[in-house]
């Protein structure tokens, strides 16, 4: 019951700042969602025996947000605005991006409950 408890916590606790911060819209983005959690489960794959299957989720899920932020870098370093050091189109761009690695440490924490 304490870690469901916990789980809530940590949602409400998430959720909140954000909504405080201006809206909880500019924390969803669904292709970084769908990039963390699908390394997660490519990760969780390679359970070995022993192994938690949702440790190794979450561990994906860190790795996956990593892996998403630098992908995004790479793909605003590429464009017209990055070479114009135009920051009204990076800056926006560079919150979608930094959002993969908040997805993998949120998704881990859960994970890290759950287990």
């Amino acid at each position: 019951m304490n870690k469901y408890l916990g789980i809530l916590i940590i949602v409400v606790i998430v959720f909140g700042g954000f909504t405080m911060g201006g809206g909880v819209d500019r924390a969803v983005d669904l292709l970084s969602f769908i990039f963390v959690v699908g390394i997660g489960i490519g990760h969780a794959f390679g359970t070995k025996d022993g192994e938690s299957t949702f440790t190794r989720f979450g561990d994906g899920c860190v790795r996956g947000g990593w892996l998403g932020l630098l992908v995004g870098i790479t793909l605003i370093a590429g464009t017209d605005f990055a070479s114009q050091m135009d920051f009204s189109n990076i800056m926006p761009a560079l919150a979608v991006a930094l959002l993969a690695p908040l997805y993998g440490y949120f998704l881990k924490i859960l994970t890290m409950q759950l287990d």
